[in-house]
C-alpha cells in the first residue's frame, strides 16, 4: 500500500489486517507501482522522477533508481508526476513506463540491469498502462492499443460516436459459456510463474 504523501510502501498481512513490513524510503512520494509475481521486487514511480525506482520486498530496501535517458523531464497536465504509470508485461520480460511530459511509453528490460530499450510515441499524456492477461496487448491510458511484440499502435479506442476515449480504468474479464472464468486488473502486475 502507498499513499501520495509517503516515501515508503507498506505491506499488509491480510490475516491480521496489520502492516507487517515497509519498503523504502524511496527518493520522493510514491505514486503508481507494480510488483513481480514472486513478490520479491517492486517497481515504483516517484514524484519528480522521469524514471522509476526498484525496491527489494524481501529486505525492505530501495535498491536502484533508473532515470529515462534522452528525454527531458518537464511539466505535466495531470497527476503532477512525470512518470505516473508503470507496468510489467505479464511474462515480466519488460517494464513499460509512462512519460507524461513527452507523451511516450519507455520500455525497459524487466530484469537487471534494467536497460532502456525503446520508446513509443502516444497521442496524449499517459498516466497508466496495463496489459491483457495473455500479454499480447498494452493499453496506455491515452487510448492506444499496442501490440506488445511489435510495439506498434494497432488502433485508438473510440466511443460509439467515433470520439477517441482514454481511461486509466481498464479491466479484462474472460468468459466461457457466458460465465466469467478469469479477470485481469489495471495494475500491470507480473504474472510469470517460474
Amino acid at each position: 500500500m502507498a499513499d501520495i504523501k509517503n516515501t515508503t510502501v507498506k505491506i499488509a498481512d491480510t490475516k491480521t489486517n496489520a502492516v507487517s513490513a515497509e519498503v523504502g524510503p524511496f527518493s520522493n512520494f510514491v505514486r503508481p507501482f507494480t510488483v513481480n509475481r514472486r513478490e520479491t521486487r517492486i517497481f515504483v514511480n516517484c514524484n519528480d522522477l522521469l524514471g522509476f525506482e526498484v525496491g527489494d520486498l524481501t529486505t525492505g530496501k530501495r535498491i536502484k533508481q533508473i532515470v529515462v535517458e534522452g528525454w527531458d523531464k518537464g511539466t505535466v497536465r495531470r497527476h503532477g508526476c512525470p512518470s505516473h504509470g508503470i507496468g510489467l508485461t505479464p511474462d515480466e520480460k519488460e517494464i513499460w513506463l509512462c512519460d507524461g511530459t513527452n507523451m511516450r511509453l519507455h520500455i525497459f528490460s524487466g530484469i537487471e540491469p534494467y536497460r532502456q530499450l525503446t520508446s513509443i510515441p502516444l497521442q496524449d499524456m499517459p498516466g497508466w498502462v496495463t496489459f491483457t492477461l495473455d500479454g499480447k496487448y498494452a493499453y496506455p491510458s491515452s487510448g492506444e492499443v499496442i501490440d506488445v511484440k511489435t510495439r506498434k499502435v494497432l488502433t485508438i479506442l473510440k466511443d460509439e460516436n467515433y470520439n477517441t476515449v482514454e481511461s486509466e480504468k481498464v479491466l479484462e474479464i474472460d468468459f466461457k459459456d457466458s460465465k466469467p472464468i478469469r479477470a485481469g486488473d489495471q495494475f500491470g502486475l507480473g504474472r510469470v510463474i517460474r
